[in-house]
């Protein structure tokens, strides 16, 4: 089977859409409540970990990987000139051109950090962008959901044992909109990732894994990821022949910005079982359409 970043292909066509949403609403959106502090506040040495916390620094940390996968992380990694004149025109348009060498070494580390996807390991540096999409948008209508149900399927499957808050009826029903952060292919399997930019602690090991579960249904990203695995499921199914989900899909990455090294912290990643897709599947009958992609029907 081929590596992601050489003849890996996602077979997703971008397009053009015009909506009133957009990925950098969406972000905006889901950081908005984050605690702020302000560089000017910000004690001690420069790093990631002390680098500005809220929304706008949030959706500025994204705003770096979206232009590196629409570069390409490979390229990203490889002209690292480049990508320092990349960053450093990115902070200085903030004001926060002070940052630029933090910043820089933050995202080079990051994209070669070896990510843990079920046995085996790969940096997004991998990826070219013929095996990524940033930014992939879906859509449901959730008119009929049973949100107890709803709730209690994921509470039990995902993180059981830990209280988390119970999923409010106004948040689900009607349309459901949004933007996965990356979808990306590699060894034939589909993966969908989402960048978090929450502050846990001080240094990388305040991310491990009982904190970053602790936020990941604190802050509900356990139903987030699996509507995103979902909608890829429902795409794949559509489009790809003989899709089988064990075999093509490899589940959800999600990345805590501040966190992330070698040793795993800061990366979380979960396979929800095909018994609990299909469940949901069941849950949420009217169609769902991916408005920023379409599918060939050759398999990456």
């Amino acid at each position: 089977m081929p590596d992601a970043g050489t003849d890996s292909h996602l077979p997703f066509e971008e397009t053009q859409v015009d909506s009133p949403d957009s990925p950098a609403q969406d972000q905006l959106q889901e950081i908005i409540g984050e605690e702020s502090l302000s560089l000017e506040l910000t004690p001690g040495a420069q790093s990631i970990h002390t680098f500005a916390r809220g929304p706008e620094p949030g959706t500025f940390l994204h705003d770096i990987l979206e232009w590196a996968a629409h570069t390409g992380f490979d390229q990203v990694a490889q002209n690292p000139a480049a990508t320092r004149d990349k960053v450093e025109s990115l902070c200085v348009r903030r004001g926060w051109g002070a940052w630029t060498d933090v910043l820089l070494e933050w995202l080079l580390e990051l994209i070669k950090t070896p990510l843990p996807l079920h046995g085996n390991a790969m940096p997004l540096s991998h990826l070219g962008t013929d095996a990524c999409r940033a930014e992939m948008e879906f859509l449901f209508a959730a008119h009929q959901v049973d949100i107890l149900n709803l709730d209690r399927l994921v509470t039990d499957a995902v993180l059981p044992g830990i209280v988390r808050p119970v999923l409010r009826r106004d948040r689900i029903n009607g349309m459901l909109k949004g933007f996965i952060d990356l979808v990306f292919c590699f060894n034939d399997q589909y993966f969908v990732l989402d960048y978090k930019s929450n502050y846990l602690g001080t240094d990388p090991m305040a991310y491990g894994q009982d904190a970053m579960a602790q936020a990941m249904v604190g802050h509900r990203y356990d139903l987030q990821y699996l509507l995103y695995i979902l909608a890829l499921h429902r795409l794949l199914k559509a489009r790809l022949e003989s899709y089988d989900y064990e075999r093509d899909v490899g589940g959800a990455v999600y990345l805590f910005l501040r966190g992330v090294n070698t040793a795993g912290q800061g990366v979380y990643v979960d396979k929800p079982p095909v018994t609990l897709i299909n469940a949901l599947d069941n849950l949420f009958k009217a169609d769902a359409r991916i408005e920023k992609g379409d599918l060939h029907d050759a398999p990456c």
